[in-house]
């Protein structure tokens, strides 16, 4: 009961989000944060909506990650919602998620190791409401890699989906980083960060 309560509560979250894109009023709150803490909460959030029996999830970082400007609960949004499809999508998998700044931005990669994402669908997954045949095997609204997208390119950022050579769908989600940011200027870790194994 706990777990649809929650699953139901994530799905309002999506459509109410949604609504207020559709009519302007979407307004994000931008602050100075730390991505690499604000995806470990978003791996313990997710935790704790899966049962015991839910797919393993492995995080890591591949360099140092510079502070960027970020709605957190926007942010929190967009990564539980790739989480969530990859354990509906991923065949039960493990699910990996890995943070590396690429060039001006930060790069938050979901991967799974089920199917894939069939080629005919890649360039369409960030449509509203567009929905693969896998998709419809499994419950959900349609709207989920469309926020995603959307909070994405509030962020100055882009999402995009790839298939990984060795099989598994990547779902990635990017933030940008603020031109006077510096490498050096990384933050230390946090508690959150430490815990998840960052």
């Amino acid at each position: 009961i706990c777990r649809e309560s929650e699953r139901l509560s994530g799905l309002i979250e999506n459509v109410l989000d949604f609504a207020a894109l559709e009519r302007g009023k979407r307004e994000y709150q931008m602050q100075v944060g730390d991505l690499v803490e604000v995806t470990a909460r978003a791996v313990e959030t997710f935790r704790h909506r899966i049962d015991r029996a839910g797919p393993e999830i492995h995080s890591s970082c591949s360099n140092t990650i510079p502070r960027v400007l970020l709605d957190e609960d926007a942010v929190l949004l967009a990564l539980v919602n790739l989480l969530d499809n990859a354990t509906k999508y991923g065949a039960a998998t493990p699910i990996d998620v890995t943070l590396e700044q690429v060039r001006d931005e930060v790069q938050v990669r979901v991967r799974d190791h089920g199917p894939g994402i069939p080629p005919a669908d890649l360039k369409r997954v960030f449509e509203r409401f567009y929905r693969t045949r896998r998709k419809l095997l499994a419950r959900g609204s349609g709207i989920g890699l469309s926020l995603v997208q959307h909070i994405a390119q509030a962020h100055g950022g882009r999402a995009f989906a790839s298939n990984a050579p060795d099989g598994g769908a990547v779902v990635t989600f990017s933030v940008a980083i603020p031109k006077h940011s510096a490498t050096s200027e990384t933050p230390p870790e946090t508690d959150a960060a430490v815990e998840a194994g960052w």
